[in-house]
């Protein structure tokens, strides 16, 4: 039996994921999530003892519903921690930058942790699998330009309005 999955979305680009999943007569189980969201903060680029090379960020996406009984708009965000490693890693550390769109695919998990007041979290954690950047293609030029050369980007004037958290 195969399991095939399409995905097909984005107004300025298409993006395309394909799952396909052969097993024989057992159970099968897969985790996957693909994440379209925008980076909370710049990516933190570090390397292991071996020299793989490991950038971490976080992603926010936005889900606006009607609220109930009044019938105002109301917008949820749900972070996620993204790591990426090798190549992945490089590429999202070199593209990347706070508030940048970025479409993800990769692995979710959950993990619990208590904070220094003793409250509970969970924090959504997420291994990249794939990424696709997904600004136009002159601002990512233009940020491989300026690394580069090893300059720093210049700051832009961004409106609160268009970032999503």
């Amino acid at each position: 039996m195969t399991l095939g999955i399409g995905f097909n979305a984005f107004s300025k680009r298409t993006c395309h994921s394909r799952l396909a999943v052969t097993f024989d007569g057992g159970t099968m189980s897969f985790n996957k999530i693909i994440i379209y969201g925008h980076l909370g903060r710049d990516p933190e680029m570090r390397y292991t003892t071996q020299g793989v090379a490991v950038c971490t960020f976080s992603v926010a996406t936005s889900e606006r519903k009607k609220g109930q009984g009044d019938g105002e708009p109301t917008e949820t965000t749900t972070w996620f921690r993204i790591t990426a490693w090798r190549n992945l890693a490089e590429t999202a550390n070199k593209f990347l930058k706070k508030g940048s769109p970025v479409y993800i695919e990769g692995r979710l998990a959950s993990r619990e942790w208590t904070d220094n007041e003793g409250t509970k979290r969970t924090s959504l954690e997420v291994t990249a699998t794939e990424l696709h950047l997904m600004g136009s293609r002159a601002d990512n030029e233009a940020r491989s330009e300026r690394a580069a050369a090893g300059g720093a980007a210049p700051e832009e004037a961004v409106q609160d309005n268009d970032v999503p958290f």
